[in-house]
């Protein structure tokens, strides 16, 4: 089962370009070094993320269900998705709006947390750990 909500986040990542209205893809797939800043719309470009955002978290929870089957690892991680998300976005909108005059890169980052799952790249270790951990006291 993990394996098929493994497959439906490649999914989102392969056809991210039909799915979502994201006129960042191509500025940071180089056009951002050149300067060209591409017109965008707010309101249209924060519900693509929040819907992209929603569905890696969907699949993500689902994940961490399946491979650890314990309800306080997926509360948790909503909860961690939720705080990121609330404090990620405004961040990303704000950047986008000054045209990432802080800087390229943080944008790009931030943008990533919103649009990969990468925090279940970081949970899962870390939830392995935990497990792993509590094993070696309890022996």
């Amino acid at each position: 089962m993990a394996g098929v909500l493994i497959f439906g986040l490649i999914l989102v990542r392969r056809f991210e370009e039909i799915l979502f209205y994201d006129p960042f893809l191509q500025y940071f797939k180089g056009d951002f070094m050149r300067g060209n800043f591409p017109e965008y719309d707010t309101p249209k470009i924060a519900l693509n993320i929040f819907f992209r955002y929603a569905l890696n978290s969907v699949l993500t929870l689902g994940i961490i269900g399946v491979l650890f089957a314990d309800w306080r690892k997926v509360r948790f991680t909503a909860i961690i998705l939720t705080i990121i998300f609330l404090v990620l976005l405004p961040i990303y909108l704000y950047m986008a709006h000054i045209q990432f005059s802080i800087g390229e890169n943080i944008g790009f980052y931030i943008r990533r947390f919103l649009i990969q799952p990468i925090l279940l790249l970081l949970l899962i270790p870390a939830f392995y750990y935990l497990d792993f951990q509590k094993k070696q006291t309890e022996d």
